[in-house]
């Protein structure tokens, strides 16, 4: 998918359109994503290897300090990913109780 440069935007309309076009990008990175997450459950075996709060604090971590190198607000994509990954869990238990 290829956006405009935010500088070529002509109008506010023009300008909402590419968000729009982002957004909506985004969100299909986000279902790819969920097929990851749905996948991993086979390699996990029980509540703590889904929870694994190790990986879960890194993974935040990381996306926090990939934020901050973008310029981005750190606080703001780690409540979005503190959010996803709390998500990802609860979904990873369902899982595991409809596998066993």
């Amino acid at each position: 998918m290829e956006f405009k440069d935010p500088d070529n935007c002509q109008s506010l309309e023009e300008i909402r359109q590419e968000i729009d076009k982002i957004d909506e990008h985004i969100i299909l990175l986000f279902a790819e994503r969920h097929k990851y997450v749905e996948a991993i459950v086979r390699f996990k075996n029980d509540k703590n290897a889904i929870i694994a709060q190790e990986r879960k604090d890194a993974v935040i971590q990381l996306r926090r300090k990939w934020a901050e190198s973008k310029g981005l607000n750190a606080d703001v994509f780690e409540q979005i990913y503190t959010l996803l990954v709390e998500s990802n869990i609860n979904h990873e238990m369902e899982l595991l109780k409809e596998k066993k």
